[in-house]
């Protein structure tokens, strides 16, 4: 489950489903993507986290960088807008999400990094996995498979499932 948000995140809920207002940031090197490792549900996802009240998309993701991995990052464009409906132990979500590239600074130890390692806040590990294996490490939300690979050249709205009403529908 996750954890108790503090009274600044954008959340919500109704009872019967949560909302989120989420970034992501999409760091690929050599192949590789970052990705954040959730053992206990056995999947992964892009580093990131909540906005907050009073915070746009962008400052909110460097917050959300400095705080997982204790420096700047250089956040570059959006890439996915993505309208997720999901259910997790037994709850229901409703996620906005803005995923934005994001490149270390040169001279950061992250890209180089192998294997599982843990950023600045405990018991959050990270991962670099290649780009063929984002099915294998069960990459969320699988929306992101595609674009992670083949980046799109302007951003692009999924939806998941996908809308009823598309291409100008009503």
């Amino acid at each position: 489950m996750f954890p108790m948000p503090s009274s600044n995140m954008i959340m919500s809920s109704n009872r019967e489903i949560t909302f989120m207002y989420r970034v992501g940031a999409i760091a690929v090197h050599s192949g590789r993507l970052l990705v954040e490792q959730d053992a206990a549900n056995g999947f992964c996802f892009v580093p990131g986290g909540r906005v907050e009240y009073g915070e746009n998309a962008l400052a909110a993701l460097a917050r959300e960088m400095r705080e997982e991995f204790g420096e700047e990052a250089e956040i570059g464009r959006l890439v996915v807008v993505a309208d997720n409906l999901f259910e997790l132990d037994g709850n229901r979500f409703q996620e906005l999400g803005l995923y934005f590239l994001v490149e270390f600074a040169p001279g950061s130890e992250i890209p180089g990094r192998e294997g599982e390692f843990e950023g600045t806040e405990p018991g959050i590990v990270f991962q670099w996995i290649d780009l063929d294996g984002l099915e294998e490490a069960n990459l969320l939300p699988a929306l992101l498979r595609g674009r992670v690979r083949e980046i799109p050249q302007v951003p692009e709205y999924v939806s998941h499932p996908p809308s009823l009403h598309c291409q100008g529908s009503p």
